[in-house]
């Protein structure tokens, strides 16, 4: 299947074709009347698109407002928040959208080129299948999230480190991981790992000055992008990205056992099965393999997967959406399982390794029905609601919302209001207020339930004319909090559907208890 040690000649073009159909795949609910905005918005994505808009004019995370990760990925997004920050915020969001998903079809080619280059044409194969089809990584690949751009550079890191020297000298391609390592720790602390999977594999050469070059280009990377705006604040960075997230209450998936199930879900059971065979694979190999050098891929694709695996279950939160950061090492896993079982079976007979190979390259596919599922999901509330709050909110108006991303599709950034906290992530903001007040607890609910998680954000929705409440600021209010914003606020309904709601700061009625926030 290769020749002198290259894959044949076709493997650019499968690998091209595996690219396309996981654009396709990504981009697919765009192709709707309402674009890119009509596809569901999720909270996560409205934060980091805001948090990168506003930092274009002129807002510095940390000094003026809560950010509780890195800021790589904030002066990464530059591009596609520009346009939000000096133009129409709705118009950014959507081109970010749609830039997610080539970064989804380029991560493809990486595993693939990866797989193929260092197990053969099969596992190049079946990683790019497997991850053009992962459905959480297809999810995340549709907006502005951290993931699409971690995946990229991760994937990018381990085609300059691991695979052999080219046109580019050791010393040259040292620098770039170096530099790509970087980047993933300014996106996100958990992106770290990669870096040190790439040390344990090996040092790409017998010098470890090499090693020494990629630690270097990394610290310095890290420096360059997260120093300036840490240094503007440093107090507050450590407290919103360190201290925030190792005190947070738990959230999301709590149970250990069903987040091992949501990582291991039947959604992707066939490409699971192939790499659980990889897994097995490469910790034999690392084991038998008495140099580095040897089994280098084989050690960073079995390192990565398992401390991002055990980084989810010792982390405080954990959702579904979370396992997007495993499909590079998981795809690579399935690409390298698969290659071994077609290797052992073509070794029996030729007719039992072609049934092999159609099974192989059958598994990944069979993830891609959840993923269409998920393609399927078009809330036309979302495109209600903006076009309601466009026709009633003056644009010298301010609007505060529990979801960032329902502003930003009505073509609104995040209010700047005098002495009151930017809205940026309100989540984090009354977690952080619950937590300051140096209680703990047992989860979120609980936390959102204290006093303390109320007061700022009340205050800020005391000083917006309009609020977009929604089943998140109905979660997140404490019932004396419902209370006031409900005598303090008129709600109207879209007569377009009763599920389109917009909330209305009044003056106080005269002998009406309202009086200040609770």
């Amino acid at each position: 299947m290769t020749d002198g040690g290259r894959p044949r000649r076709w493997w650019p073009w499968a690998l091209a074709a595996v690219a396309v159909g996981a654009w396709v795949l990504r981009a697919l609910p765009f192709f709707h009347r309402a674009g890119a905005l009509g596809y569901v918005v999720n909270y996560d994505e409205g934060v980091y698109y805001a948090a990168s808009a506003l930092l274009w004019k002129g807002l510095l995370p940390y000094r003026d407002f809560l950010f509780v990760h890195p800021p790589g990925a904030l002066l990464l997004g530059a591009p596609a928040a520009a346009v939000g920050a000096f133009g129409d915020p709705a118009v950014g969001f959507a081109l970010a959208r749609w830039l997610a998903t080539g970064l989804g079809a380029v991560s493809t080619v990486l595993v693939g080129r990866l797989a193929m280059r260092a197990w053969g044409p099969v596992a190049g194969v079946v990683a790019a299948l497997a991850y053009a089809a992962h459905p959480e990584v297809v999810t995340m690949e549709r907006g502005p999230f951290l993931d699409p751009l971690l995946n990229l550079c991760g994937l990018g890191l381990a085609n300059a480190w691991l695979l052999p020297s080219g046109r580019a000298p050791l010393p040259r391609r040292a620098a770039i991981a170096g530099v790509l390592a970087g980047v993933m720790a300014s996106v996100k602390v958990l992106g770290g790992i990669w870096g040190a999977a790439a040390l344990v594999a090996r040092a790409p050469g017998p010098r470890w000055s090499l090693a020494r070059r990629f630690v270097l280009a990394a610290s310095f990377t890290v420096l360059a992008l997260v120093g300036p705006l840490a240094l503007g604040a440093p107090g507050a960075f450590v407290r919103d990205v360190l201290w925030f997230q190792s005190a947070r209450p738990e959230d999301g998936v709590t149970s250990r056992w069903e987040r091992l199930l949501e990582m291991t879900h039947e959604r992707r059971r066939y490409a699971l099965l192939l790499a659980a065979v990889g897994l097995c694979v490469a910790l034999a190999r690392a084991v038998r393999r008495s140099t580095r050098e040897e089994a280098a891929p084989e050690r960073f694709v079995a390192t990565t997967y398992l401390l991002t695996v055990a980084a989810y279950l010792a982390a405080h939160s954990y959702w579904s959406n979370y396992n997007a950061l495993l499909a590079g090492p998981e795809s690579l896993l399935a690409g390298l399982g698969a290659a071994a079982l077609v290797g052992f079976a073509a070794a029996r007979a030729r007719p039992v390794g072609a049934v092999a190979l159609g099974l192989v390259l059958l598994g990944p596919l069979y993830s891609v029905r959840e993923a269409l599922r998920g393609a399927e999901i078009r809330p036309p509330e979302q495109v209600l609601q903006a076009r309601y709050v466009r026709a009633q909110v003056p644009p010298d108006a301010t609007l505060c919302g529990f979801e960032p991303g329902w502003g930003l599709l009505a073509g609104r950034l995040p209010p700047v209001l005098p002495g009151q906290p930017v809205p940026v992530d309100p989540y984090a903001l009354m977690l952080q207020d619950a937590l300051a007040s140096g209680a703990r607890f047992p989860d979120a609910a609980a936390a959102f339930a204290s006093p303390d998680s109320q007061r700022r954000m009340l205050a800020l929705l005391e000083q917006c004319d309009f609020t977009l409440l929604g089943a998140r600021g109905q979660w997140q209010l404490s019932a004396d909090s419902h209370r006031w914003f409900a005598a303090n606020h008129a709600r109207s309904v879209s007569p377009e559907s009763p599920a389109v709601e917009l909330w209305r700061r009044t003056p106080p009625r005269p002998g009406a208890a309202t009086g200040s926030p609770p």
